[in-house]
């Protein structure tokens, strides 16, 4: 008896290590919030890696440029065997052997602002590509967000599909009780196990809904393990900047803005280069080096060397340069027209983002009011079918108030969330540098880390003024 105590207890211990091994643990799911979607999206978006790229390109194309005005040195060689039967009449071999090498400098002197003007343009152009960065990783951080929302919507929904089904089979279940007791007709069990049975697609529905929304944030997130989501909903409401203090902020943080002044900074510098074109430009130019001729009677070697300045004017080139500076400058204006475009397309985004901010407030605000009506009137219909005061069309009706006013409000939040960072986003406030859970949690108007890309805020500030004035908290399941 005592060795079978022992056994039992061995194998007890043996068991629930076992259970405990790290091996056999099973690992918890991930659980996501705001902010760790919005840092996963920066280092996954394909749009942000290639807008990296471009960064590259444009220091490529500095160096290219600024390669015009350095030194240029080639060294040059060549050993040849000859067979020239006229070298007879001058008493010379007819075969011969020739060597050379030689070291060319050339450095141009003045081109008339071509050069100078081609490096300035590839800065402007390194310029612009950081603000295209920026601009993408903006882009990208505000539909994160707003697929984030969409989750948490998606949940909420489904929440409400859920609760309306317990509520259906609660019903079924009191009609039973009812039908049993006889005090209801057959009549109600089937009109209740009939709702029952009309809900469970809402639910199934939902929880699709659901996958498909997971699924959507998989694309900007990176991720193929099942994953989960924390945040709410339910925000601090508070009202929108004034406009023109919207437009001010964008024109001063937007890195489009700051794209297009770079922009025209490169078109401006093209005309420049162009009109060069049929000037005159100086260069100096350097060969230094030995030669060997070796015939079969004679050696002629020996150093050579020479320098000088070397003077060139196309003073008529079949008008090929009017033509580059003619495209050249159309371009500047193309430029223009597409910035001025682009501040009326911002006014026309802080006015719809302002209106839709204030939109929503209004609507959670009635709703928030309207589901706890919802709520007591449920309540009171259900205790009335309960002491025969109400009939089940009255409960029936209380549920799809209560349903409609749920999924209101929570589209109502959602709508109210997505503004919100779509309007920071108008201003150019830096989506990657603000906590953007707290922002929006606590409803703040400004942000000081909402600074311009790159430092530049203060630089453009001038320039863009003159430029401007033309004209609940939850864990998802995560199963798929």
């Amino acid at each position: 008896m005592k060795r079978l105590q022992t056994l039992l207890l061995t194998l007890l211990i043996a068991a629930g290590a076992g259970l405990w091994h790290p091996a056999a643990t099973v690992r918890a799911e991930r659980v996501l919030t705001l902010n760790d979607c919005l840092a996963m999206t920066l280092s996954y978006s394909r749009d942000v890696l290639k807008a990296e790229e471009n960064i590259h390109i444009s220091e490529g194309r500095y160096v290219e440029e600024r390669a015009a005005a350095l030194p240029q040195f080639k060294l040059e060689g060549h050993a040849m065997r000859a067979h020239d039967a006229t070298a007879a009449v001058f008493g010379l071999s007819e075969d011969r052997n020739d060597y050379s090498s030689n070291l060319n400098l050339t450095q141009v002197v003045f081109t008339w602002g071509q050069v100078n003007s081609a490096i300035r343009a590839a800065k402007h152009d390194q310029a612009a590509s950081a603000c295209l960065l920026e601009e993408a990783k903006q882009l990208a951080l505000r539909e994160a967000a707003t697929t984030f929302f969409t989750m948490l919507l998606a949940e909420e929904l489904a929440d409400v599909a859920r609760d309306n089904f317990k509520q259906k089979q609660r019903h079924q279940d009191e009609a039973q009780r009812k039908f049993q007791a006889g005090v209801a007709m057959e009549y109600d069990v089937l009109a209740a196990q009939v709702a029952m049975a009309n809900a469970e697609p809402e639910v199934t529905r939902a929880e699709n809904d659901v996958r498909l929304v997971r699924d959507r944030l998989r694309y900007f997130l990176g991720i193929q393990e099942d994953f989960g989501v924390r945040g709410e909903l339910t925000s601090a409401l508070t009202p929108p900047v004034p406009l023109a203090d919207v437009l001010e902020r964008a024109r001063l943080q937007r890195p489009e803005v700051a794209y297009y002044a770079e922009r025209l900074g490169i078109f401006k510098e093209l005309v420049t280069v162009a009109k060069a074109g049929d000037k005159p430009r100086l260069e100096f130019r350097g060969n230094a080096g030995y030669a060997k001729a070796d015939y079969t009677n004679i050696d002629l070697s020996g150093e050579r060397w020479d320098a000088g300045l070397y003077f060139s004017f196309p003073f008529f080139d079949g008008f090929r340069t009017k033509g580059q500076v003619a495209q050249a400058k159309s371009r500047v204006r193309t430029v223009d027209i597409e910035f001025k475009k682009l501040l009326d397309d911002i006014a026309l985004d802080a006015r719809d983002a302002s209106n839709r901010v204030m939109e929503a407030m209004d609507i959670v605000k009635s709703l928030e009011t309207t589901v706890a009506q919802a709520k007591r009137l449920l309540e009171l219909a259900e205790a009335g079918y309960r002491y025969d005061v109400k009939t089940h069309l009255d409960v029936e009706d209380a549920e799809l108030n209560l349903r409609t006013a749920r999924s209101n409000l929570a589209k109502a939040r959602r709508e109210y969330l997505v503004a919100r960072t779509k309007l920071l986003w108008v201003m150019g406030d830096r989506l990657d540098v603000m906590n953007l859970e707290e922002v929006l949690r606590a409803g703040l108007k400004t942000l000081d880390a909402g600074a311009a890309p790159n430092g530049a805020k203060a630089q453009r500030k001038d320039e863009n003024k003159v430029n401007m004035k033309s004209p609940k908290s939850r864990q998802t399941p995560g199963k798929t």
